[in-house]
Parts: structure tokens; sequence; C-alpha cells
């Protein structure tokens, strides 16, 4: 055989069927006649399907019977091209089907792959964060509720142990009502709730409280239950039902309060408590809770005291209070509000 590899380097399964050397060679079970093609598959591995098909065609045509020449040859020559199409009819049907499982396996991996994300995100970290001028109510894994107020951020992680206590992260501003775990009143080391503010570290244990941390500072209020507070520079207290814990993270200092309960729990009832409050507060909630920037051209505004109480449905109620019981005039640009003296 003379041919040499580069010959057929470029074949398809035609140029194969057509070359009589490889016609030939086709169906033989002598070694010698096989070796050339199997050095030839071994050198260009993209011609074995090639040669694979070609060599179906050639047996498919060996294999018929013999018979006494009844017709044309062209007849018969058309009769072999009806079967190479019957063929190919074959063949395609077979890679239609195996893209059809392909493409159901692609399913199939895109499913396992989601379901193993969603099983995964099972164990981060959660975080439920409010916009300004919203609210949200979350439900602990515990069922420990927390009223989460407006540009505030959530966080825990997701897999609580059953031999660690239970902590949650905090920023802004919520209520929490903490389910109460331990049984006949045998605390252990699970049983405790921990919120981490600043750097303090509040434990609770089946109690209601209300935690706000705005501008540098810290205030906690207890309305039922018993609440530790603990800080990394030796703050120690025990707080009890009616009082504030006050603590400024900038100096590190402390101050305990009594307020009014009913005035620190107004926003959870949608309403700003204003009894004897400082036009000044008016403005913290203004910027803080709505994201609004508050500019007065006459500072003395700010000692200017108010009472009552206000919706907090919309910084409109806000502003048309304020208008009316100061005598004072709002102007309202984007998010920029502006307070002047009349």
């Amino acid at each position: 055989m003379k041919a040499t590899f580069s010959t057929y380097q470029n074949f398809k399964a035609i140029d194969f069927f057509q070359d009589e050397y490889f016609s030939a060679s086709a169906g033989s079970s002598l070694e010698a006649d096989q070796e050339f093609w199997q050095e030839l598959g071994a050198a260009y591995p993209e011609l074995h399907p090639e040669m694979d098909t070609a060599r179906s065609w050639i047996l498919l045509i060996k294999q018929q019977p013999i018979k006494r020449q009844t017709g044309s040859m062209q007849m018969r020559w058309q009769g072999i091209q009806n079967q190479l199409q019957d063929y190919g009819r074959r063949q395609a049907r077979v890679r239609r089907m195996q893209a059809v499982i392909r493409w159901s396996a692609s399913i199939a991996a895109l499913f396992l792959a989601v379901a193993l994300f969603y099983e995964v995100n099972q164990f981060g970290t959660k975080s439920t964060k409010t916009t300004f001028g919203q609210r949200r109510e979350v439900i602990l894994p515990d069922e420990s509720l927390i009223d989460l107020n407006s540009n505030s951020t959530l966080s825990y992680v997701r897999d609580w142990k059953s031999d660690k206590p239970r902590e949650v992260w905090l920023t802004g501003e919520a209520m929490f009502e903490v389910k109460h775990t331990a049984v006949r009143n045998r605390l252990r080391e699970n049983d405790r709730f921990v919120v981490r503010v600043a750097d303090l570290a509040l434990t609770v244990l089946g109690t209601k409280f209300n935690v706000k941390e705005r501008r540098g500072r810290v205030e906690v209020t207890l309305f039922e239950g018993s609440l530790q507070i603990t800080g990394g520079n030796g703050i120690e207290k025990m707080l009890r039902p009616g009082e504030t814990f006050v603590y400024d993270t900038s100096v590190k200092t402390e101050t305990l309060l009594n307020k009014d309960m009913a005035k620190v729990s107004s926003w959870t009832r949608g309403e700003l408590d204003i009894e004897h409050a400082n036009l000044s507060n008016i403005v913290e909630v203004l910027e803080d809770n709505y994201g609004y920037k508050v500019v007065l051209t006459d500072s003395g505004l700010l000692e200017k005291r108010l009472t009552g109480t206000i919706p907090m449905t919309n910084v409109k109620d806000i502003l048309f209070v304020l208008k009316h019981t100061m005598d004072v005039n709002i102007q309202v640009n984007d998010k920029e509000i502006t307070i002047n003296s009349k």
C-alpha cells in the first residue's frame, strides 16, 4: 500500500467509502489489512468516527445477498442509495435522542445545583434590611418576634446550634419579643438569647425590650423580663423593667434613665410621640428613618418643644404637623427639607 497518513488526514466518511484501499480492507479478518487503518486512527483520532461510518456503509453493501441481475445498473445503484438514506435517517434519530438525553441531564444537573445552593444557604448568615420609611416584622427560627424599624439591619446565623446561645446582630432600631426556651427554670447555655449592638452584648431570657442604635448612641429600654448588658470596656449592668440604658459609643459613657414606655414603643404603632420633645428629635427621625437631609435657617428652632402624637405613615404627615404647630415655612426639594421661621 503506497498511501501515507497525510493522504487521509482530511478524509470524511464519503471519502473513505470511495477509497479502493479502504473498501478492500473493510470487513477483512486479516491483521495485515487492518494494521494501516489502526495506525491512522491512532495518529488522527478524529478520523475514527468517519472510518466507522464508511465501514458500516461498505459492510451494508457486502452483506446484501447476491442476486441475479434483474434490473439495470442504474436501478441497483438507486437501491443502494436508498438504503444509505435510510441508514442516515436512523443515525439522525439516534443523534436527536442523544441530544434530548444530554438536554435532560443538563436540566437535572441545574435542578440539583439549585437544590444544593438552597441547602447551603440554609446554613449561612441571613440578613434582613429595611429601607428609609419601611418597617418589617421578622420571625426568627426559635419563633422570637422582632419588629424592625426603618433604615435598620438584623442578621443571624441560620443554623443555631442546640448547645450554643442564640445570637443576632442589630444596627438601627428594633423591638424584641424573645421566645422563652428554658425548661422548669433551669437556665442552660443554649437558653440564652444575645443581641450584639455596637460593642455591647445584651443577654436576655424570655423578655421584651427595645434597642435603638443611632448616631453613636445606643438606647436599650426593657419592658418585661430580665436583661444583662455587658461591654468590652467593663460594662456590666442588669436592667430592670421600665429602665432605659443609654450608652455613648464614642466616649464610652453610660446613663440609666426612666422613660415613658408608651413613648419608646410609639414607633411600633406607626406613631411619633413628641410629648415635651425638641424639634431636634423630629429632625433625627426625618434623617435617620426617612433618609432626608434637614436644613434649619434658624438654629434656635431646635430647642423649641412640641407636645402630642404625630402619625408616621409618611413624611407629609410629619411636616404638616410641624408646619401648623410651630408656625414655620417648610420647603421640600427632592431629599432635602428646609425649615425656616416665618
